[in-house]
């Protein structure tokens, strides 16, 4: 302080509270009230002797603290508000407010809602929840399902304001909140009747907002579900309907309908409508084929089904609109009588009703069939089916074979499936290529393993004797089969088929000489990549059918893993095997006859070699290698790669660093084959290079570690922060070259300039020189430097 003054004066904001006294202290007369002057700005000057002002003046600004000294004020004594049913959980409806003088950046003057009171409560139920921080008031969830004006029209709540002090101050308020039935609700199913021919647009219901301003907007459910949505709501919520609508096109419409302030924000849930499109009787039935055909027996029975016509009808089913009833209208030609059949009225099976029928008279009927909806009424819609009736002869014939026996036949075990052995005959008198004269042939006797089939030959009912299963002469040499025809349709009552309608076939089987046959038809086994070489791995079987001896060998082996015992066929572990070269590695044995060695057979044999931790890990080739450009920074960040050859043995790895003394390096994973190394060191203005020295350990069991060196070059850069690649660096030979080619090149420049002299020297001594015309008053000599 200025030893010259001696006194001091103060002057500004004091407001008489202030003192400042002759030694520089300043005093407090009167307690202050942060709410009427929240700081105080004064000016001090100090003085000399003589009250000149030697030292100042400093500006002194006094804050006042805060202490909680107001508690919060509702701007309203009693609030009052209208809330409507089923209003949405969370929306607010209305809001209380509440003051603090306190300061408002600390908790003193902070304030929070909350709803300590609601009367009535039923079932302790909360109907209603506040924000604690702006005092709006919604319904909850409960409210929103249990609020009904019918059973109680009027709540009360006491709201509570209080600030966030830690001896908090606090003001209740009573909310008085009238409910009120819900204007806002589904007109539920809405019917329209189809293809009106009302004046439309045309109004089919109407929705209310439960004040006036609400803006209604009109969207279809699903989207993309109907081919047109020919609907619109005006501002008066009028629904209306712009088109005819065809319930075979579209029977169901579902609509949302919602309401939305002057922001276009939901007020509520949107309103669900359900638009039923009534039907009307405007589709005739239609047949499903233009013409059904049908078959009856000539002896069918009195009440027997024949068949049925079907029609159908695309108005609503279920209605008399869609209800058909059938008649039959025309039977052509009326022999022996009319009325040969009969039809179900609703149910369209045809019948057999009088007369008998006789194919030789009428091979066939056409009946000409009404269908009606509208259950047959004047005034449903018609169409006209038409049936066509073969009339098909009875089976009342057996298939008859021309040989009761035929013989023996000889053929090889080996013989393909597809080969026919022989053709055997059988003939029925019924009627040609119906149902009862087809016959169909099959072994009764004698292949109790289903060894052979027979095919019939479509056109001429021959049946084709084939191979259905691989003969084995071992197994069975010699068959004596039995062999049955019969018709898919049944027999009259009262024929039967007899011993005429079977036949006998002897097969002789001759024997095949056949390569050995391995008992799996592929091998497939697991052993671990480190087995020892040696080792069994296992043990291929092969058997002769002829009963002589086998041999084995490995055919195939391209790695030269494996060996082969002839004799017993195991397979033993020959060299090292490594399952990072292959995991499922095939090879391929072959069995031969002892006696004939061409007789043999080929089987795959698949190794699945699993892993072991056998590879250490390392850092990968593209992440062993960086460069900074000088001047260096101080910190260097790099990321960093591990691979390990054992793909299941390595992530997530391990690593640190193998600290340098006066070296700051720090490694951090980044998952589990990433890592990012930082490196602090004091700036570079030098070239140098770091070998920085990465322990990584993988995940096998037990795990195997290595180190690797990631080189950090510090190097001078070119623009595009490439490093520069010094001369040095160059071999002597490259050097050599250079000079070599700079000489040569010299040598060439002047080699060129000697000819075009002696050139130019060589056609003036021979006079053919050429004279140009005097262009600028001078004769001038062009030389030629080459000759054609």
């Amino acid at each position: 302080m200025n030893t010259d003054v001696k006194s001091f004066r103060m002057t500004g904001e004091t407001h008489n509270r202030l003192q400042l006294d002759d030694s520089g202290w300043l005093y407090l007369n009167a307690t202050v009230d942060r709410e009427e002057q929240a700081n105080y700005t004064l000016q001090i000057e100090g003085l000399n002797g003589n009250q000149e002002v030697v030292e100042g003046p400093v500006m002194v600004i006094i804050i006042i603290q805060d202490i909680n000294d107001n508690q919060p004020i509702f701007t309203e004594k009693e609030y009052q508000g209208v809330v409507w049913q089923n209003s949405r959980p969370g929306k607010p409806f209305m809001e209380v407010e509440a003051t603090d003088l306190d300061d408002p950046k600390t908790p003193n003057g902070k304030i929070q809602y909350s709803i300590i009171q609601q009367i009535p409560s039923i079932d302790n139920i909360p109907y209603f929840q506040i924000d604690k921080e702006t005092g709006a008031i919604s319904t909850t969830e409960q409210g929103y399902e249990l609020l009904d004006p019918q059973q109680v029209n009027e709540y009360e709540l006491v709201v509570a304001a209080k600030d966030l002090a830690e001896l908090s101050l606090s003001k209740n308020v009573v909310v008085k909140i009238e409910v009120k039935e819900n204007l806002w609700k589904s007109p539920g199913k809405i019917e329209v009747v189809e293809n009106s021919t009302d004046p439309h647009p045309k109004t089919i219901t109407k929705v209310q907002w439960n004040k006036p301003g609400a803006i209604f907007e009109l969207k279809q459910k699903n989207k993309m579900i109907y081919p047109r949505f020919p609907f619109v709501v005006d501002a008066n919520g009028d629904i209306n309907v712009t088109e005819p609508l065809d319930r075979e096109e579209t029977s169901e419409y579902l609509l949302l309908v919602y309401a939305l302030d002057k922001n276009r924000e939901q007020l509520e849930m949107p309103l669900e409508i359900v638009v039923d499109v009534k039907d009307i009787n405007d589709n005739k039935p239609v047949c499903a084929k233009p013409v059904t055909f049908l078959e009856v027996q000539e002896n069918e029975k009195r009440g027997s089904d024949i068949g049925s016509v079907v029609a159908t009808d695309n108005d609503e089913e279920g209605t008399r609109n869609s209800m058909l009833m059938y008649k039959i209208l025309v039977q052509e030609p009326k022999i022996p009588q009319d009325n040969m059949f009969q039809i179900d009225d609703f149910q369209g099976v045809i019948q057999r009703f009088n007369g008998n029928l006789e194919k030789k008279n009428a091979p066939e009927y056409t009946l000409i069939i009404q269908v009606t909806d509208e259950m047959g009424s004047d005034e449903g819609l018609s169409t006209e089916c038409i049936v066509n009736i073969s009339v098909i002869d009875i089976n009342d014939k057996i298939p008859i074979f021309e040989n009761l026996q035929y013989g023996t036949i000889t053929i090889q075990e080996n013989t393909s499936l597809d080969t026919v052995l022989i053709e055997i005959q059988a003939t029925d008198d019924d009627e040609s290529l119906t149902g009862s004269s087809e016959i169909l042939y099959n072994v009764v006797g004698g292949d109790d393993n289903g060894t052979f089939k027979i095919i019939t030959e479509e056109q001429t009912n021959k049946g084709l004797v084939q191979l259905a299963k691989p003969l084995d002469f071992e197994t069975q040499s010699f068959y004596m089969l039995n062999i049955s025809a019969t018709n898919p349709e049944p027999l009259v009552e009262g024929v039967y088929y007899n011993s005429s309608s079977f036949t006998s076939l002897f097969v002789n089987v001759t024997d095949t000489d056949e390569p050995p046959q391995f008992l799996k038809a592929s091998y497939r086994q697991w052993i671990f990549e480190n087995t020892s070489i040696g080792d069994s791995v296992l043990t291929v079987e092969a058997y002769d059918p002829e009963g002589d001896g086998v041999r084995y060998q490995l055919t195939y082996d391209p790695r030269k893993w494996f060996r082969m015992d002839p004799q017993s066929g195991e397979i033993f572990i020959r060299e090292k095997l490594d399952a990072e070269k292959e995991k499922l590695y095939t090879i391929m044995a072959t069995a031969m006859e002892k006696g004939d060695p061409t007789k043999k057979s080929t089987v795959h044999i698949y190794i699945q070699l699993l892993d072991v931790n056998d590879n250490p890990p390392k850092l990968a080739k593209d992440f062993n290698s960086f460069f900074m450009c000088i001047p260096a920074d101080e910190e260097k960040k790099v990321t960093i790669l591990a691979v390990d050859d054992d793909i299941q043995q390595g992530p997530p790895f391990t690593f640190s660093i193998n600290q340098v003394p006066g070296r700051n390096w720090k490694i951090n994973p980044i998952n589990d084959s990433y890592a990012s190394i930082t490196m602090k060191f004091a700036k570079h203005e030098e070239e140098t290079e770091y070998k920085i020295p990465v322990t990584i350990f993988d995940s096998g069991y037990p795990p195997l570690h290595a180190t690797s060196f990631m080189t950090v070059k510090v190097c001078k850069c070119t623009d595009s922060k490439v490093c520069i690649i010094p001369i040095d660096d160059e071999s002597t030979y490259s050097k050599v070259g250079l000079a070599v080619g700079i000489l040569l090149g010299t040598l060439a420049v002047i080699g060129l300039i000697l000819l075009v002299v002696f050139l130019k020297m060589k056609q003036k001594k021979q006079g053919k020189a050429e004279v140009t015309n005097r262009l600028d008053g001078t004769d001038k000599e062009v030389i030629p430097l080459a000759t054609a």
